[in-house]
C-alpha cells in the first residue's frame, strides 16, 4: 500500500492511498467465490455460475462490497502507519476501482494537532482551604441526627401539626371533574418540608386521622404541566395516618449506632476529620482548575472543528437532559446564542484539558497502575463506609474503571504541575449559617 500525506492545516490531512492490484484482485476473487455459493441464476447449477455471468449481473454490488471492506481497513492502516491521530469520519473522494489496476482513493480527515508544550509550571498559585469550625461540626451532627429520625405513630386523636409525617390519599378535581392521573394513595408528606404544594401542606395542619378535606390549589401560569398551568384544582384529601418524627438523643449510644464509634466526642472528632478531608479535596480541585486555566493560556493550539462541534453537542444534550424534567416536555429546551457559545467554550476547554494532560503525562512518564486504582477505590470505600470489593463491583458493572484511571492520571499530572509552582495557602472564612431550618421534630 502506498500513502501520500498532504497537510492542509494543523488539524487536517489529505491522504492519497493506493492499494496494489494483486490485493484488489484477491478481494474481488474471494467476493465472487462467496457470491457463487449462494446466488441462483436460471440455467446454471448453484455454485457453478461462471465468473463472467456473475460479473454481468452482480458486478456493481460485488465492487461495492469490496470497497466497503478495503477502504476502511486500508485507511485505518494508513493512519496508523503515518502516526496520525484521526478524529471523526474521513471524507472520501476520487475512488477508482479496476481489477487490473490499483485501487486509489483520497481521504480527508481531521487530526489531533501536535502539541508543542511551552510551559507547564512556574506560576504563583493560591490554595484556599475552607476553615472547619465547631459550628460546621454541629451542623453536620444535626444532619446526621435528622437522618436517624424515628417515626412514631400517634395514638391519641391529635391533629396534624408542622413537622409531622403524614400518609394521605388525594385526587384533584377541575370544574367538578377528576383530573386524569391525579389519584394517589398513601402519599407520604413531611409537613413543612415543601415536597408537595404548599397550599396542600398548610391545608393538612389541623386535620385528624381519617378526616377528609377539600383543599383548593391555584396553579401558577409557569407550572410545568401545561394542562394545569393557571388552573384552579380542588384536591379531595384524606389523612390516613399521622406519625411524629422523633429525633434521637445525642449520646454515646447514638454515636455507636450512627457513627460506629464509642462516644459522642469520638463522633464529633470523626465528623471534623471528614469535613477537613472534604475541604482539602475541594481546595485541591480548585487548585487543579487554576492550573488547567494557566496550562491552556500558556500552551495555545488549534482543535479540529468537528471535534469541537461533537463535544459541544454532547454538552448541549446533557444540559437538555437536565432541563427536560423541569419542563415535562420531550422537545429540546431553546438555548440562547450566548448560552450555546458558553457551552462551546466549555467544550474547547474540556478537550484542551484532556490533550494537555495526556501530553504532559507522556513527556514526564506519568502512568496509572492497578495499585493506583485500588488505592482510589479504597478511599471511596472509606468515605462511604462500604467494602472495597463492593465499590469495585459497582464501578465495574457501570463500566467506570477506565474513567477512574483517567481521573487518577489527571490528578497525578496536575499535582506534578502544582509541584512546579509556588503555592500559598490561605484559610477561607467559615461558611455562613444556613438561613433555613429543618422541619420541627420532637426529642
Amino acid at each position: 500500500m502506498k500513502v501520500e500525506v498532504h497537510e492542509l492545516n494543523s488539524c487536517a490531512r489529505r491522504l492519497e492511498i493506493e492499494i496494489a492490484p494483486e490485493n484488489v484482485k484477491k478481494e474481488l476473487d474471494q467476493a465472487y467465490r462467496e457470491l457463487a455459493k449462494r446466488v441462483v441464476i436460471r440455467g446454471f447449477r448453484k455454485g457453478k455460475v461462471p465468473r463472467p455471468v456473475l460479473e454481468r449481473y452482480h458486478r456493481s454490488s460485488v465492487e461495492d462490497e469490496v470497497l466497503q471492506k478495503l477502504i476502511p481497513s486500508s485507511f485505518e492502516q494508513a493512519v496508523k502507519d503515518q502516526g496520525l491521530r484521526a478524529v471523526g469520519q474521513p471524507k472520501l473522494d476520487d475512488i477508482n476501482l479496476d481489477e487490473q489496476k490499483a485501487l486509489r482513493f483520497t481521504a480527508t480527515v481531521e487530526v489531533l494537532p501536535d502539541i508543542a508544550l511551552q510551559t507547564y509550571g512556574g506560576w504563583e498559585l493560591t490554595k484556599e482551604i475552607r476553615q472547619i469550625t465547631d459550628a460546621d461540626v454541629d451542623r453536620e451532627l444535626q444532619e446526621l441526627q435528622h437522618r436517624h429520625i424515628s417515626l412514631v405513630s400517634i395514638e391519641e386523636d391529635r391533629p396534624v401539626r408542622d413537622g409531622d409525617y403524614v400518609l394521605i390519599s388525594f385526587e384533584g378535581f377541575r370544574n367538578g371533574q377528576p383530573v386524569q392521573g391525579s389519584r394517589t394513595e398513601n402519599y407520604a408528606v413531611v409537613v413543612g418540608s415543601k415536597t408537595i404544594m404548599e397550599s396542600i401542606e398548610q391545608g393538612l395542619i389541623g386535620m385528624h386521622r381519617g378526616e377528609a378535606r377539600q383543599i383548593p390549589v391555584q396553579f401558577p401560569q409557569s407550572y410545568q404541566n401545561r394542562t394545569l398551568a393557571g388552573q384552579e384544582v380542588v384536591f379531595h384529601v384524606t389523612v390516613n395516618e399521622i406519625k411524629e418524627r422523633v429525633l434521637p438523643e445525642l449520646s454515646d449510644e447514638f454515636a455507636k449506632e450512627a457513627g460506629n464509634v464509642d462516644s459522642l466526642d469520638e463522633l464529633k472528632a470523626k465528623i471534623r476529620s471528614n469535613l477537613e478531608a472534604s475541604a482539602e479535596r475541594e481546595a485541591r480541585r480548585s487548585l487543579h482548575e487554576a492550573v488547567v486555566t494557566h496550562l491552556i493560556e500558556a500552551n495555545p493550539f488549534e482543535l479540529p472543528p468537528g471535534m469541537v462541534e461533537a463535544e459541544t453537542n454532547a454538552i448541549i444534550e446533557d444540559v437538555q437532559r437536565q432541563l427536560r424534567p423541569q419542563t415535562n416536555d420531550e422537545a429540546p429546551v431553546p438555548l440562547s446564542d450566548e448560552v450555546r457559545q458558553q457551552l462551546r467554550d466549555r467544550a474547547i476547554a474540556r478537550i484542551k484539558r484532556e490533550l494537555l494532560i495526556e501530553e504532559i503525562a507522556k513527556r514526564e512518564g506519568l502512568t496509572v497502575d492497578e495499585s493506583d486504582v485500588e488505592a482510589d477505590l479504597k478511599r471511596v470505600a472509606e468515605r462511604t463506609e462500604q467494602r472495597v470489593e463492593y465499590i469495585r463491583r459497582q464501578m465495574e458493572q457501570a463500566g467506570a474503571i477506565e474513567s477512574i484511571r483517567r481521573n487518577i492520571l489527571a490528578d497525578k499530572v496536575l499535582d506534578f504541575v502544582v509541584g512546579r509552582c509556588t503555592v500559598s495557602e490561605v484559610l477561607k472564612p467559615p461558611e455562613p449559617e444556613p438561613s433555613t431550618s429543618s422541619p420541627s421534630t420532637s426529642t
